[in-house]
């Protein structure tokens, strides 16, 4: 089959969240089977080109699109990435962006009307126009799709844009899918009211009344008329057509009244890209082999750390682990650890629907209670929760650890040293952090909800709720009991886990039992 895939990011080439992991491992996978897939995406600021072969920017293939009242010139670039064939939008608009979806600090700093992590000021305009380009090129690309799968709600209205009556030959043969990667508060996109969702898309007002959920506009429930709507798991695709579910802003319940049927495909993992029995591809400094029990290079390597981030290291420029640290921002410090300290982890983004505020308050209460845990917190996000996590850090030294900011490797390595990573997601569609822990050997302890209801409770993993502070403290005191007095039990929760994932969800199993049928 002839597959598009429609994004914007993708991993090693334009990172922002999740997604870009998905994408990523479905054109990998699919080409693998010798299907023709193309990426579109936007060129950004923030590209890394290094992956890319036979990448030429076509400046003669250009054309001119409007989105109320502005006008962009966009021109074409092509490339490789293995067997993917890549386009990319070209467009000032994107160019000048140095993140995908938010400002960077760099970027505040020449003009503070661009505020670091807050959105774009033409977010609206230019993914509007991303859009519009895609189905353009349709119009003169030679060899038409067979399925075009749009990821999130940044590509959504795709399926609507490609069925205007004038514009329904460019892309007449093809089949539309679209993921629903998030449906939380921001995450779909919708346009406030149906005239403003004219004005930028030209849609007819007879199609776009078919995606109205009270005043605003909602692209996924105006794509499920036009194609499949699809979603990253069983559970949230349960969650997201539950008319109660008060979580997606009116969405879910516009799903249930419409009788709109989400199809929920649990994402995959490449397995071999994380996995610890080869230290160098997984960007771990030691090789051990979770499956088999064997974590000899796990401890050897959290031996490392605790000596990188023990308390000299406030006042040394310490670099015991290669890594850039210009990344990072280091708040605290790690006390010595003996054999029954146990260590807590969280990585991902700081943002409320990560449960940032329940796990904040759970940290005095399991340290008062027990002083051998260790907290190692690391990620960036909204500004409150970063400056809680530095204020604990300081509250608790030697017993927290904050590190401001991103590094893969670091991030990975902050995860395989732990022994419990900690998820309090208050909604989560699929989760990918359970899934990465799981491999390098680390428990996964989660909020019963969305995709992270893929742990078997007390098998791969703990699942606990209400999703309270409370709860969680009672859980992390009980996990330091079962690690400490429960060994056998412990080592093979670990196999069992690791185990599965690498069996169960392999991407290339999901992708030849899950998406080729339904493409087909």
């Amino acid at each position: 089959m002839n597959i598009w895939q429609v994004a914007r990011e993708y991993a090693h080439l334009a990172e922002a969240g999740g997604v870009k992991n998905v994408v990523c491992s479905l054109c990998e996978g699919l080409a693998k089977l010798n299907h023709m897939v193309t990426l579109f995406i936007p060129l950004y600021g923030c590209t890394d080109l290094s992956t890319v072969s036979d990448f030429v920017i076509h400046k003669d293939f250009s054309i001119n699109i409007s989105v109320a009242d502005k006008n962009f010139d966009v021109c074409f670039a092509t490339g490789k990435i293995g067997k993917i064939s890549v386009v990319f939008v070209v467009s000032p608009c994107f160019t000048e962006k140095l993140g995908v979806y938010t400002y960077t600090a760099a970027e505040e700093e020449k003009n503070p009307q661009f505020v670091r992590g807050k959105g774009h000021i033409d977010a609206v305009e230019i993914e509007i126009m991303f859009q519009k380009t895609v189905v353009e090129y349709g119009k003169n690309a030679e060899q038409k799709p067979d399925v075009i799968h749009c990821h999130d709600a940044t590509t959504a209205l795709i399926p609507a844009l490609a069925n205007i009556p004038e514009k329904k030959e460019f892309l007449q043969s093809a089949k539309f899918i679209v993921t629903v990667h998030n449906a939380g508060p921001a995450y779909h996109h919708e346009i406030e009211n149906i005239e403003k969702a004219h004005k930028l898309t030209s849609i007819p007002y007879d199609m776009l009344e078919l995606g109205l959920v009270g005043e605003v506009v909602e692209p996924y429930l105006l794509a499920s008329n036009f194609g499949k709507i699809t979603t990253v798991s069983p559970w949230y695709a349960k969650e997201i057509t539950d008319p109660e579910n008060n979580d997606t802003q009116g969405l879910s319940k516009a799903f249930y009244e419409k009788n709109v049927q989400v199809i929920g495909i649990t994402n995959g993992i490449d397995f071999e890209k994380y996995n610890p029995a080869y230290g160098e591809k997984s960007h771990l400094l030691f090789s051990y082999y979770p499956e088999k029990g064997d974590l000899e290079g796990k401890y050897k390597a959290r031996e490392l750390f605790f000596k990188q981030f023990d308390i000299s290291s406030l006042s040394e420029n310490k670099k015991l682990i290669e890594v850039d640290y210009t990344c990072i921002s280091q708040y605290g410090y790690l006390e010595a650890l003996d054999d029954r300290t146990v260590i807590f982890s969280y990585h991902g983004r700081l943002v409320h629907q990560k449960g940032l505020e329940v796990i904040e308050k759970a940290i005095p209460l399991c340290i008062k209670q027990n002083p051998n845990i260790r907290f190692v917190i690391t990620g960036q996000g909204d500004v409150r929760l970063e400056e809680q996590q530095i204020k604990l850090a300081n509250e608790f030294p030697g017993k927290v650890l904050y590190l401001k900011g991103y590094h893969r490797a670091l991030a990975r390595l902050c995860v395989a040293i732990s022994d419990f990573i900690v998820l309090p997601s208050f909604f989560e569609p699929c989760g990918l952090e359970d899934f990465i822990a799981s491999i390098v050997g680390t428990i996964p302890l989660a909020h019963k909800t969305g995709g992270l209801q893929k742990i078997v409770d007390k098998e791969t993993g703990f699942l606990y709720s209400p999703n309270t502070h409370e709860e969680l403290c009672k859980n992390i005191l009980s996990l330091v009991d079962f690690k400490n007095n429960e060994k056998s039990a412990f080592i093979s929760m670990i196999k069992n886990a690791s185990n599965k994932v690498h069996f169960e969800y392999d991407w290339n199993n999901v992708i030849k039992n899950c998406y080729i049928p339904l493409y087909e």
